[in-house]
């Protein structure tokens, strides 16, 4: 009989479960088996899977949950020649194991497989045998696991910072979540002129100023927004909840020319975006889906080693997959900024 590892699964709309019944999965010659070390829970992607919210086709119900996974070697086969164990990754790929589950990515699994495709190809392996593992990065191999959770969350909001072109230029934010206040870490460190944020949640609120740098913050529930903002106009405004409303809303306080950009995940049931409605001679600059995110990985550990990123910042709590309850309730009443769950 097959050895069982752990995963949280999703049977349905809001019913998310640990599940003891997942085949370990077994390696080949070329393969890595990796041991999940940790898995940050998104409060968007997973979230809406969760919901059924999601905007793209998602493997029906019940489906295995996560896409932050970080894994160490801890097996190889006889013909890896380039990784050892202990090596840690990054995303490292789930391998179905069983027709039980759907996978999107399945990171909260005990473990994954990860193929040394180098080695493939000089062995001339058709490239039918491959995998797709590109969002796999290798990282340091004594980067904190934990630490390393968020790595994902972080690259994501530098590449968008970075997207956005915000140098120079005065910014207004949409949402001080984890990734409101990663991405207007990251854009403060990339030179943006001015940074307001907007958010109803006042110690996230205080953490885009002291963590941040925001210049600004307005709580949009003890606060009229639109006296205190006025007739002023940005250069680029950027949502980072995930709601086309704010899009819209966001492109009339544009400058001309001016971008207003999505980076928060939008729903299945608000995706649709009138572009009549959008201000006249704005540009809408969509990454509802983070672009370049995996390559800026190295660049970004940099920064961490040179202590210009804490990841420890990005994050609040950390809990066990037995605990996956307690890692909804913390999302959802955003007592969490971001959750780690630990696996080791």
């Amino acid at each position: 009989m097959s050895e069982m590892m752990r995963a949280i699964a999703v049977f349905g709309k809001d019913d998310v479960r640990l599940v003891n019944d997942v085949p370990k999965p077994e390696i080949g010659p070329y393969e890595c088996l990796v041991k999940v070390r940790s898995c940050g829970f998104c409060n968007g992607t997973d979230f809406h899977i969760i919901r059924g919210e999601m905007a793209i086709d998602v493997d029906k119900f019940p489906i295995l949950l996560g896409h932050e996974g970080i894994g160490e070697i801890v097996e190889v086969g006889s013909k890896v020649r380039n990784f050892r164990v202990g090596n840690r990754l990054m995303n490292p790929p789930v391998k179905r194991t069983t027709d039980k589950y759907g996978i999107t990515w399945g990171a909260m699994s005990d473990f994954g497989v990860f193929q040394d495709q180098e080695a493939m190809r000089v062995d001339g392996v058709p490239e039918s045998e491959f995998r797709m593992q590109l969002a796999c990065r290798q990282i340091p191999d004594d980067f904190d696991t934990i630490d390393a959770g968020v790595l994902l969350t972080l690259n994501e909001c530098f590449s968008a910072a970075k997207n956005f072109n915000v140098k120079g230029q005065d910014v207004l934010v949409y949402g001080a979540g984890p990734m409101g206040l990663a991405t207007m870490k990251y854009m403060r460190y990339l030179g943006a002129k001015t940074i307001t944020c907007i958010d109803s949640v006042e110690e996230r609120l205080k953490l885009a100023e002291t963590l941040s740098g925001a210049d600004r913050v307005i709580n949009f529930k003890t606060q009229d927004k639109d006296e205190i903002l006025k007739d002023e106009l940005f250069d680029r405004v950027i949502d980072l909840v995930g709601l086309t409303s704010i899009i819209m809303e966001g492109s009339h306080r544009l400058r001309p020319y001016g971008i207003v950009g999505s980076m928060g995940v939008l729903k299945n049931t608000d995706a649709v975006v009138d572009v009549t409605k959008l201000k006249n001679n704005t540009l809408l600059q969509m990454l509802n889906f983070p672009y370049g995110q995996y390559d800026i990985t190295n660049e970004n550990i940099e920064l961490m080693q040179r202590g210009i990123i804490n990841p420890k910042d990005f994050y609040s709590h950390v809990r066990k997959p037995e605990e996956i309850d307690d890692v909804l309730r913390l999302v959802t009443t955003k007592e969490a900024i971001k959750v780690i769950i630990d696996f080791d």
